[in-house]
């Protein structure tokens, strides 16, 4: 399966996670999770392009302002760079470190994107704990999924 594939598939799936997998106005972050999948696997530049690529086409999708979440793609993509190390791709999919990038992939976008999400919000506090925090959690959690079924049946993630 190509990335392209991959990529239009996170963004069907995550639109159906959007209406039946949200917990209040949290739902995972899976843009993000194939994102950071792509950086751990392709390094940084590829992996910010597929996340301008990806969130685009997921804004056109959607109500929210055009650019946001390729934006948050962007920055976990570049976050995530951090972490490429190009022989080790197997020893990602072999712990928890997969889960972990992208858990710190999210909460670096979500402290970026904060001013535009509390917009007319006073407590930026609250704000973080509501959408960074639960989103980071919910997400990570799936990421731990994606760590046990799939990193455990290849040897790469």
């Amino acid at each position: 399966m190509g990335y392209a594939t991959l990529g239009i598939l996170t963004i069907v799936v995550q639109k159906l996670m959007d209406d039946f997998a949200s917990i209040g106005t949290i739902s995972p972050q899976l843009l993000v999770l194939f994102t950071v999948f792509l950086t751990l696997r392709e390094g940084q530049m590829v992996g910010m392009e597929a996340g301008f690529v990806a969130g685009f086409f997921d804004d056109l999708l959607v109500t929210h302002f055009l650019g946001f979440t390729s934006f948050v793609a962007v920055i976990a993509a570049f976050v995530a760079g951090f972490f490429y190390k190009e022989g080790e791709v197997e020893i990602v999919a072999r712990n928890l470190n997969y889960a972990w990038i992208s858990a710190i992939a999210l909460i670096v976008s979500g402290i970026l994107v904060i001013p535009i999400v509390a917009a007319g919000e006073l407590n930026y506090f609250y704000v973080f704990l509501k959408f960074t925090v639960g989103t980071t959690i919910y997400t990570s959690l799936l990421a731990m999924i994606v760590v046990f079924v799939i990193g455990r049946r290849r040897r790469y993630v």
